[in-house]
């Protein structure tokens, strides 16, 4: 699973990323990102690539919602299409979340952190849920979706999120044109030539 990431590019490194046109009037979250906070959102809207900060983690309506209920923070992209919880989202609300890089732990609690070799932001896959009553103020809410790991990822862990090329980033976004082939095709583990690792922490607390 993926349970926390890092976004640290500033906002012209990720208007270039996913192609944004806008970003005078967009505030993002920084640093280490974990389950619960906002993190920085695309979705397509009307043609073009649009930032907004969504929620981490998703409370489906049949769940018991308490003050220690859990979040669906994840997705397995083997059976996205599959389960009533995600099939709609797959469908229709498809997002990228930004990042610079991701956290898995090992077996033995080792932490290690993942990144791209260009040292380039990049987009994760997710799918998104509008609140219930949007009027509230509550923020949408994502979850971000895994796929099985590349050749550097597997010894540390069975998991690893799904990472979209840049040059794909717009028919993953493009929730007007589902085809479930096309799409499942996206979600394969990144190539682990084009990734490096460290062990710790990037951020310091």
């Amino acid at each position: 699973m993926c349970g926390r990431f890092v976004l640290i590019s500033n906002l012209s490194q990720i208007a270039e990323e996913f192609n944004l046109k806008d970003m005078t009037a967009s505030s993002v979250p920084f640093g280490d990102i974990h389950p619960g906070q906002k993190a920085a959102c695309i979705i397509a809207e009307n043609g073009k690539s649009r930032l907004l900060n969504f929620a981490w983690g998703f409370s489906p309506r049949w769940s018991k919602q308490t003050a220690t209920s859990k979040l669906l923070i994840n997705a397995r992209a083997e059976t996205l299409a599959e389960k009533p919880t995600f099939r709609e989202a797959f469908q229709h609300r498809r997002c990228l979340i930004a990042a610079d890089g991701f956290y898995e732990w090992s077996p033995k609690k080792e932490q290690f952190y993942f990144f791209l070799q260009s040292r380039k932001p990049f987009g994760l896959a997710g799918i998104y849920y509008e609140p219930d009553i949007p009027a509230m103020g509550k923020a949408a809410s994502f979850v971000i979706i895994t796929t099985t790991p590349n050749k550097l990822i597997a010894p540390v862990h069975n998991r690893m999120p799904v990472i979209i090329p840049q040059d794909k980033q717009s028919l993953w976004l493009d929730n007007a044109n589902f085809e479930k082939s096309g799409l499942h095709s996206l979600l394969m583990p990144y190539p682990a030539n084009r990734m490096e690792m460290q062990p710790g922490s990037f951020i310091t607390h």
